[in-house]
């Protein structure tokens, strides 16, 4: 195990405060949050409603898994990030509407197209690869923004099959910014104030909006006339999309949607998750030699593919055990749909739930040590011995992220690839602060020493 106190990137309170709730609202769990099954938090305000959280994982599978149809998306959570995902999309839908958009969307994920896609993966960390290759020495990288690039690139060859298609620097842009009023549209949602209500940076950020969503239906009605190529991207398969029970197709506003939603999650989420891999193998040396072995073991100078990636068991591990660490998403929220209990805690219908995550991941009687980075805790026998959700980045149930294998695949070929020809050390300096919003990024980046090998 590799301890370091840049793990701990904070103290929880006591007590909640306004302050956490903006600037880091994970302060406002309180310390029994790592240790009891089971927390609640009254508001900071008395407006605010009461707020219940779940780090059992026998209470969490109840929730999500055997009793799913009893819960909905929670209204803050829904609040929060409509301005940025639609309201129709498969993330937000209920009932019937999710049901068919889920079986509709299902074989674009399967695992055989998934694959096939593994050299696109491949071509986009070696791009990665070779602009550092050209930079001139410096003396730090942030390799949050390299990440956030490198996964963008996969959107734009796995996702859309479209690169330089439209202004990547721009939608890139435009996208971070729009996640960037989250933290004020969740505050917000607390306080129940409606969503045209002003902050700071609120017009330019609807103003990107505005842009993304334009360019995304621009995208779709591009691909509608462009050539297939041999490896369908997953654009291609959500226009071809249709209810396997029904033939029922999606929409324009829906298709508009899913991409958008899908090009969101699907960047920011891995390259937060690759971020944090790569910050913490720069600290643990050890690690990050025994990963650089496999992948030149498994692939030797060769470029990950279909056939390799599946054997690079180490990289996965180090991943999972990163993303236990510092999860991409800190929460999941859901929502009564009638007055319930959960286990012997009662639920009013007008009263949220969240999966702590990032507190579940750091629970002191589900692992050992459980601030420390130890890989071989996702080694198979080790994995199966834990509870079934007691690790949830990608959620449970049947709302699972449809995406989870498309993200590990790619995580995995770009990880591999980077650590095989680089050297990533620490630099000196503060200690992190996390500032969650969407995703649980580090405020200012995170920044290492990149060297060719």
């Amino acid at each position: 195990m590799f301890h370091d106190p840049a793990f701990i990137p904070f103290t929880p309170n006591a007590r909640p405060s306004y302050r956490s709730a903006l600037r880091n609202f994970l302060e406002n769990w309180p310390p029994e949050a790592y240790r009891g099954g089971y927390f609640a938090l009254d508001g900071v305000w008395p407006i605010i409603p009461k707020t219940h959280y779940l780090t059992d994982p026998d209470l969490i599978e109840e929730m999500l898994v055997a009793r799913a149809d009893a819960f909905g998306r929670d209204i803050l959570t829904t609040a929060a990030l409509s301005a940025n995902i639609t309201e129709n999309a498969l993330f937000f839908a209920e009932g019937a509407e999710w049901r068919w958009q889920r079986r509709a969307l299902a074989p674009a994920f399967r695992h055989e197209h998934l694959l096939a896609l593994v050299p696109r993966f491949s071509e986009c960390a070696e791009a990665q690869a070779g602009s550092w290759r050209r930079a001139p020495p410096s003396g730090a990288v942030d390799i949050a923004h390299a990440m956030s690039q490198v996964t963008f690139a996969v959107i734009e060859r796995a996702l859309l099959s479209a690169p330089g298609a439209f202004d990547r620097d721009r939608y890139l842009a435009a996208m971070l910014a729009s996640l960037q009023g989250m933290a004020w549209t969740r505050f917000y949602a607390f306080l129940s104030l409606p969503r045209w209500f002003p902050y700071p940076g609120s017009r330019n950020i609807r103003g990107q909006l505005r842009y993304l969503h334009a360019e995304t239906a621009r995208i779709i009605a591009e691909r509608r006339t462009a050539a297939l190529s041999e490896t369908p991207a997953i654009v291609d398969l959500l226009l071809a999309a249709k209810d396997p029970e029904t033939g029922r197709q999606m929409s324009d506003p829906v298709l508009i949607s899913n991409l958008y939603g899908l090009m969101v999650a699907g960047h920011e989420t891995s390259a937060v998750a690759l971020a944090w891999a790569l910050w913490i193998l720069a600290k643990d040396q050890a690690s990050q030699e025994r990963l650089r072995q496999e992948a030149r073991d498994v692939a030797a100078d060769a470029a990950i593919g279909p056939e390799t990636v599946e054997k690079l068991h180490f990289t996965k591990q180090v991943i999972q055990e990163s993303m236990r660490l510092f999860p991409p998403a800190a929460a999941i929220g859901r929502q009564p749909r009638a007055d319930t209990t959960l286990g012997p805690y009662r639920i009013p219908a007008k009263e949220p739930v969240y999966v702590a995550i990032w507190a579940l991941h750091r629970h002191e009687k589900l692992w050992d040590e459980p601030n420390a980075f130890d890989p071989e805790r996702f080694a198979t026998e080790k994995a199966k011995a834990r509870p079934r959700c007691a690790y949830l980045p990608f959620g449970a149930g049947p709302r699972i992220c449809i995406g989870m294998s498309f993200a590990m695949l790619e995580m995995v070929t770009i990880l591999a690839t980077l650590v095989r020809d680089f050297r990533f050390e620490p630099v000196e300096g503060p200690l992190i602060e996390l500032a969650p919003d969407f995703t649980t990024r580090a405020k200012g980046g995170l920044p290492v020493r990149v060297t060719p090998v």
